[in-house]
């Protein structure tokens, strides 16, 4: 059996995502998943969030379906790429 390893890197304040992953789940991941890379052997996945990102954190504050539905369909870009 083969393990794969991930490694995941933000470009942002660390402080600020680790404090609200702590203190509320759902804007950390929003933080997380605005400006990320996942980096594997030969493959490289970046997640960059291109629209207002007030709006991501209110509806990550009060409703969490409607952030995820902005993150999809508002402006985000996956970029893939292969060594």
């Amino acid at each position: 059996m083969q393990t794969k390893t991930y490694r995941i890197h933000y470009s942002g304040s660390k402080f600020w995502m680790i404090f609200w992953l702590l203190i509320f789940f759902p804007i950390g991941l929003v933080l997380l998943a605005t400006h990320m890379r996942v980096v594997s052997h030969h493959k490289e996945i970046h997640f960059e969030y291109q629209g207002a990102r007030f709006w991501l954190y209110f509806w990550a504050l009060f409703f969490f379906p409607i952030m995820l539905f902005l993150l999809v369909f508002n402006g985000s870009i996956v970029k893939h790429a292969s060594h």
